[in-house]
């Protein structure tokens, strides 16, 4: 760019080359900033994606939850649970939380024998198999609200994990 494209001018058009170039910088920053809410985006910052991927697990590593950390409201966050080290004739999840009724199961694999529910908390209940050590349970919620929702996850009275999920609108 010339030295006379850099100033100012009344003529043909008035135009003051401060302000042009300020609104210059705003446009690329603005680029810039779009740029990486698409990159947040595909990587998960907002829904599925390996930013919400989560896991954590007990201390005595016997209750392993996968989860989403980051979901869509009306739209399906999958949540897996590994136990280890299975005990007795059955063993359960309890899951509990103030929110618990904003997150309806859309599926749940293996169906469990035994299932109830009181207050804010849900008790799922399966036969333990001759031999079994180890079980994994699949669950699909479907968020009804948004915002903050912690869940307490309880594997057989003993290990517990807690876990957060942010839901956007």
């Amino acid at each position: 760019m010339s030295n006379d494209e850099q100033r100012s001018r009344d003529y043909p058009v008035k135009e003051d080359m401060l302000w042009q170039r300020l609104e210059w910088h705003i446009q690329r920053f603005g680029y810039a900033v779009l740029v990486l809410i698409v990159i947040a985006g595909a990587c998960g910052a907002f829904s599925k994606g390996f930013l919400s991927e989560q896991q954590v697990s007990s201390s005595d590593k016997r209750l392993q939850v996968e989860y989403e950390r980051f979901g869509r409201r009306d739209s399906n966050m999958d949540i897996s649970f590994h136990l280890h080290q299975l005990e007795g004739d059955h063993y359960q999840i309890t899951l509990s939380g103030e929110q618990l009724g904003d997150l309806p199961i859309q599926t749940l694999q293996p169906q469990p024998d035994e299932a109830w529910s009181s207050a804010n908390t849900l008790i799922l209940r399966w036969q333990r198999r001759a031999g079994q050590q180890d079980a994994t349970v699949w669950l699909t919620v479907q968020p009804q609200s948004y915002g903050r929702l912690p869940l307490t996850v309880q594997f057989d009275d003993h290990s517990q994990v807690k876990v957060t999920s942010l839901v956007y609108p």
